[in-house]
């Protein structure tokens, strides 16, 4: 595996203009070094629990919880589509309590992807980090020893270690045909994931995986480092110390166009399973029109007149959303019917 490109505490001018643009993974080498909590987390794990305490209280959190033998990961179980964790409630500073007391044989506990401002809005401020391209909320994740599944994110990243160490291993968006996606419905998150077990893969039963491996890239971070992780690539985070804590931001400056991952299901039901003609067709329509892998499509006609077909202003966009959902209503309603005859 490759390490990632570093950058020694970069500012917010750095990574607007050097490192956001080349959409690469990228360490953030103590770009967070000098927040406070970070200051206070170096001083020791019984320490940094208290300040976590008083800063957040009992106030009850949702917690991720390893079933006995669960492995390095929060995974799936022998079976596509059993966990091998449950989720739950604890108060947060008896999960703190709890994540400390892990021994031996410590059961994994984690308390995933929460809105910092929703525990502590003093610690949502403290834990701000200045490099930030927008006005993005924190969310903090917080546990032992844990693993978590390789997904990916539909939106940008840019995430920080607070106390204990994490390892990211990452792979590059053309990787996915050799990553073996899970069913979306069987995703033990929100997030797309990986069927591979990074700690033990089964090439036997994933043999592509061994062409992933050739392009992954890792990076190594300890307090006050940080992360950038572009959209879409994959990653798995492994973290230690008896109490680790990460804080990331989310954000995505295009959502407004929509969510290409609804246009793929969507073409998954109108197209994939079309007679291959056809479908190697709208091969060439998608690649024309969608990819422009032979330049712009229209430069034949004027601007002015593309239609949908073409680029388009706020009101352009908003109508073309109106005829699609009108559409996709009537198609529906067609499909429905027809299989109601059958």
């Amino acid at each position: 595996m490759s390490e990632v490109i570093e950058y020694n505490r970069p500012d917010a001018a750095t990574f607007r203009d050097e490192i956001y643009p080349k959409a690469k993974p990228a360490i953030l080498r103590d770009v967070a070094a000098d927040l406070e909590p970070v200051r206070i987390a170096k001083n020791g794990s019984p320490e940094f629990a208290t300040y976590l305490k008083q800063a957040i209280g009992d106030r009850p959190v949702d917690v991720l919880a390893a079933r006995p033998g669960a492995g390095p990961t929060f995974f799936f179980e022998r079976e596509l589509g059993r966990l091998n964790f449950e989720r739950g409630q604890m108060q947060f500073s008896s999960f703190v309590d709890a994540v400390l007391g892990s021994g031996p044989e410590e059961r994994m506990l984690y308390l995933e992807s929460t809105p910092l401002a929703e525990l502590s809005e003093k610690l949502a401020t403290d834990l701000h980090l200045p490099i930030l391209p927008h006005p993005v909320p924190p969310r903090v994740w917080m546990g032992n020893n844990t693993g978590t599944h390789t997904h990916f994110d539909v939106k940008q990243n840019i995430a920080y270690v607070v106390s204990g160490t994490r390892r990211f291993t990452l792979f590059p968006p053309n990787q996915t045909p050799n990553l073996y996606m899970a069913p979306f419905e069987n995703s033990p998150s929100n997030a797309p994931v990986s069927m591979v077990q990074l700690e033990e893969p089964d090439f036997s039963r994933f043999p592509r995986f061994q062409e992933a491996l050739d392009h992954a890239l890792v990076a190594e971070l300890g307090p006050g480092d940080g992360i950038f992780i572009p959209y879409m690539w994959w990653h798995h985070v492994k973290a230690s110390g008896n109490l680790n804590v990460l804080v990331n931001y989310w954000w995505n400056e295009h959502e407004a166009l929509g969510s290409p991952l609804d246009a793929m299901l969507h073409s998954i039901l109108a197209v994939r399973d079309l007679p291959p003609p056809m479908r190697d067709a709208w091969r060439t329509m998608f690649d024309t029109f969608v990819f422009k892998a032979h330049g712009e499509p229209l430069d034949h006609v004027e601007p002015g007149k593309r239609g949908g077909l073409g680029q388009f202003g706020e009101a352009g966009r908003i109508q073309l959303w109106r005829s699609l959902g009108a559409g996709l209503s009537s198609t529906m309603e067609r499909v429905f019917n027809t299989r109601l005859r059958r």
